[in-house]
């Protein structure tokens, strides 16, 4: 098992003191402050209204996993936590900067790290997304065919206009994991067919539009 080179239950001085960053025995923590990084959450509120969009509560910030597994095995839920509560406390918040200085420490969490911020990605053009595809890998984001690459749409289309600049975006990696399990659920609007199997069969701009579709209801594409 891989050592650590930290101490996550540690608590650290937040960013916007003279000693921002560091290490602390975790004395100063009160009521309000957010245990493992000793930060005193952002107010959420504006006139004593929930600002829209925000949850409901502030949670502890997650505790960074050990890096002691397969690399094909990406903590989801991890990243999920960790996207939630950096919504919470606001992405350029001093608690958002410890716990991105706590993954830089971690060893072996690069790619989650990456899977972090691209969450956090504004809607893109169609062409903006088409283009990026074409560029060399990058981490935190994956490919994503909008007309789906199963074995059914290979035959009926055929490999080359499948695999085409048209039909290929890149998107987070977060979101990507989120289409591709809507793809596979039950749902009622497609007569309690999972959408794949829905689609199975359809004309390609009837799967293309259902492709873009999903792709702005996820809020990847503008």
């Amino acid at each position: 098992m891989l050592a650590r080179k930290y101490n996550p239950n540690q608590p650290r001085v937040p960013a916007d003191n003279s000693d921002g960053g560091q290490w602390t025995d975790g004395g100063a923590g009160g009521a309000g402050s957010l245990g493992l990084f000793q930060i005193t959450p952002r107010d959420n509120t504006v006139d004593g209204v929930q600002v829209a969009g925000e949850p409901p509560s502030i949670e502890e910030p997650p505790e960074i996993p050990l890096a002691a597994r397969k690399p094909e095995e990406r903590p989801i839920e991890f990243i999920r936590r960790v996207i939630k509560y950096l919504r919470v406390v606001g992405p350029m918040s001093p608690a958002a900067h410890s716990v991105f200085e706590a993954l830089r420490q971690a060893e072996g969490l690069r790619g989650e790290t990456a899977a972090i911020k691209s969450a956090n990605d504004p809607p893109r053009t169609l062409e903006e997304l088409q283009a990026r595809a074409q560029l060399p890998s990058e981490p935190g984001y994956e490919d994503h065919h909008i007309v789906g690459q199963f074995a059914q749409n290979r035959l009926q289309f055929g490999r080359v206009r499948i695999d085409s600049p048209e039909n290929t975006v890149r998107i987070p990696v977060v979101k990507h994991v989120d289409i591709n399990g809507y793809y596979s659920r039950a749902n009622e609007d497609y007569g309690g067919l999972p959408p794949r199997d829905y689609l199975r069969g359809k004309s390609w701009d009837e799967q293309m539009q259902e492709g873009l579709k999903i792709l702005r209801d996820k809020g990847v594409l503008q």
